[in-house]
């Protein structure tokens, strides 16, 4: 499996999304977001629809789309079965008797929660065109760019930090993986174990490499 099918990974191209500079990209990512959460249910599935187009026209793959959509889609998933843990219990503290009618309100869904998976799924389509035609390195380069404009010169280590706290999303992913890899070679399960195994590492592993890369950029500056 190819770094390139993590979440959010960068995905080399010479599109004209890859083109544009870094700095504009960083500028608009809050705009594309904070617009994504303003869209009423149709409208956002009709923008989700045409960013996967572009996406699609991007040459980026069904299972890169899907990848990087899959945390609307489990937030969709556990609001639902809140939801029907919720109806549950008050039927079973209501006293009534179990009929068809009964059955429909259990089962029935949120209104409002179809229009947050459309606006999230949305905001993480503009999220993964961002992250895949921009790399690690062209997000610092523009993050220091802005803050060279802001500060009028001088160091950028605020840059570095908001540059580096970026790039953590699809390393993250990667390094997931690997240890979900490495636990399944092992014969184990998709299970509550899995997760109070693994994330400890996870965390052990993020860090050190947020202290490498930490001690990198101070080894750079002058």
């Amino acid at each position: 499996m190819t770094d390139r099918t993590k979440l959010f990974h960068y995905k080399t191209g010479s599109t004209f999304l890859h083109r544009i500079p870094a700095g504009i990209k960083i500028l608009i990512i809050p705009i594309l977001a904070a617009g994504a959460f303003q869209l009423s249910l149709l409208p956002a599935l009709a923008a989700w629809l045409c960013v996967i187009i572009l996406e699609l026209f991007l040459k980026f793959t069904l299972r890169e789309i899907l990848r990087d959509s899959k945390p609307a889609f489990l937030y969709f998933i556990f609001l639902y079965i809140s939801s029907l843990t919720i109806n549950i219990m008050e039927f079973s503290s209501s006293g009534m008797e179990f009929n068809f009618n009964v059955l429909i309100h259990i089962l029935k869904f949120d209104h409002g929660y179809p229009l947050l998976f459309a606006r999230m799924g949305l905001s993480l389509a503009f999220t993964s065109v961002i992250y895949r035609t921009t790399s690690s390195i062209q997000f610092r380069q523009g993050f220091s760019k802005i803050e060279n404009f802001i500060r009028r010169g001088g160091n950028t280590g605020v840059s570095n930090m908001i540059g580096i706290t970026l790039t953590f999303i699809p390393r993250i992913s990667i390094y997931w993986n690997q240890l979900d890899t490495a636990w399944k070679a092992r014969n184990g399960r998709n299970s509550l174990k899995k997760i109070i195994r693994l994330t400890p590492r996870l965390f052990s592993v993020s860090m050190k490499d947020a202290y490498e890369k930490a001690r990198a950029i101070e080894n750079r500056r002058p």
